[in-house]
């Protein structure tokens, strides 16, 4: 039997293809506004761009965030618009559970756990060192507010 070169190269790039959309599928964005969704049941993280929750802020929900990199500050005052990773410097926790900011992308390194409802007037371990945060987690390692 003959097999046509297009048949052949047609039979080889489908699972090529299907595999990519797979890996290029996007992780699922948390939720970010001016004001908080409890709604989403996961309760909200607040980061500020300034110290003793002043200047720029925005609202986190929905899901973790592995990575601040694509977010950015929304609310008025200074910092509007600027890059949230590594600009955080003070925030609140309003949710009844445990929420943890993250030195490095990914969850990993230095930490600062937000208990129910904290305040954090300056962050300790991630101050301006922010790179990710988790809903619902703490650590014995991690600093407490």
């Amino acid at each position: 039997m003959k097999f046509s070169r297009v048949r052949i190269a047609a039979a080889l790039s489908a699972p090529l293809t299907v595999a990519t959309l797979f890996v290029a599928a996007p992780q699922a964005a948390a939720a970010t506004g001016t004001s908080c969704d409890v709604s989403s049941g996961t309760g909200c993280l607040r980061l500020f761009y300034n110290s003793n929750r002043t200047g720029s802020y925005v609202y986190f929900y929905g899901s973790n965030v592995s990575d601040f990199a694509p977010y950015t500050f929304l609310g008025a005052g200074s910092g509007k618009g600027l890059g949230v990773k590594n600009n955080a410097a003070s925030g609140d926790n309003v949710s009844p559970n445990p929420t943890t900011i993250f030195y490095n992308s990914n969850y990993g390194g230095s930490c600062d756990t937000l208990t129910d409802y904290a305040i954090a007037s300056q962050l300790h371990n991630t101050y301006n060192n922010n790179a990710s945060f988790k809903f619902n987690y703490t650590s014995s390692s991690c600093y407490k507010f």
